[in-house]
């Protein structure tokens, strides 16, 4: 069964057909058999298997007409980081202007590596370095250079299709000063002194928080955060935009003030942080990136440790969308 024109246009993000259309609806239409053997994409439902067709053709067709979505996400992508993309090595043989294994193999992640949709946890993860993927990746690309001389340009730009573009949008901003300042916030100012100027503030459960609420920022009463009652291994930042608190995520901190840090947890769940919405506010995270408290963190498979550190920034943007702050 080919993929619908109709589905076409909305992926390209317009409502009129242009004169190339089913020459790229043939070209997918040769493409998807391949992605439905694909052991990844097999079990995974017709619409999966079609959104990734499509994407790859968006692909093709916005590298022959050096427009749209795959050239907004790769301008994007050199803005914030100065490479041309994460997690694959372009080198000598990688042309910008025409289609690339790089290319394809990212593209396919993308449809692989999916951020959370109705549950923070409901992510899923993908290695850019699964065999299969380049397998497939190899397949996809070789139809395309087969084919790359006939491809018809299509004028008209395609909408940003490329997962992980808009959150590329957002724009840098400073990280908080974590050094006592006039004006400062209070609560913040106290945390530093009770800590000698140490920006980050442990606490095992919940009771040991509140002692520190109660005795150092005089916060009084009952019902104070109910929600986190039952919560434990807490880390508090400080900081000139106030105080930052996050639950279940101290043994991820290799810091000498933490008596929580686990090696071992350390580098089974700190990748958690950089994927689940929600779980460690994006100031702590990109603080603890920038002290070195967050060095063990690695994604549970080959490499995982050099493809999260190296791609960090990116991995919570794609995964952490709007809770993502800017850098």
């Amino acid at each position: 069964m080919n993929i619908p024109l109709h589905k076409w246009l909305k992926a390209n993000g317009r409502r009129q057909a242009m004169p190339g259309d089913k020459w790229y609806l043939d070209f997918a239409a040769n493409l998807l058999p391949a992605i439905r053997r694909c052991p990844l994409f097999k079990n995974s439902g017709n619409e999966a298997q079609e959104q990734a067709t499509l994407a790859l053709t968006l692909y093709f067709q916005d590298a022959i007409s050096q427009n749209g979505g795959w050239n907004t996400f790769t301008r994007l992508y050199r803005e914030r980081y100065g490479n041309i993309l994460p997690f694959y090595h372009t080198g000598e043989n990688y042309v910008a202007d025409e289609i690339n294994p790089e290319d394809v193999s990212l593209v396919l992640w993308t449809q692989l590596a999916r951020p959370a949709q109705k549950h923070p946890e409901d992510y899923t993860l993908c290695t850019p370095e699964d065999e299969q993927l380049a397998a497939l990746c190899g397949v996809a690309y070789d139809l395309m250079d087969v084919a790359f001389e006939e491809a018809p340009v299509i004028e008209t730009p395609s909408a940003p299709w490329m997962r992980g573009t808009k959150e590329l949008h957002t724009l840098p901003t400073p990280p908080p000063d974590i050094l006592p300042t006039p004006g400062m916030n209070e609560n913040a100012r106290r945390c530093l002194e009770a800590s000698g100027g140490h920006p980050l503030l442990y606490f095992t459960d919940y009771d040991a928080l509140m002692h520190f609420f109660a005795q150092t920022l005089g916060w009084e009463g009952r019902n104070i955060l109910p929600d986190l009652a039952k919560e434990k291994e807490f880390v508090l930042f400080a900081n000139t935009k106030g105080i930052l608190l996050a639950h279940d995520v101290a043994a991820c901190f290799r810091d000498s003030h933490n008596p929580m840090f686990d090696e071992a947890r350390a580098t089974t769940e700190g990748y958690r942080l950089f994927c689940q919405p929600g779980l460690c506010p994006f100031d702590l995270l990109r603080f603890g990136m920038q002290a070195g408290f967050l060095a063990d963190a690695r994604f549970p498979f080959h490499h995982g440790k050099t493809i999260l550190q190296d791609n960090w920034d990116f991995v919570a943007r794609y995964y952490l969308g709007e809770y993502y702050e800017g850098d």
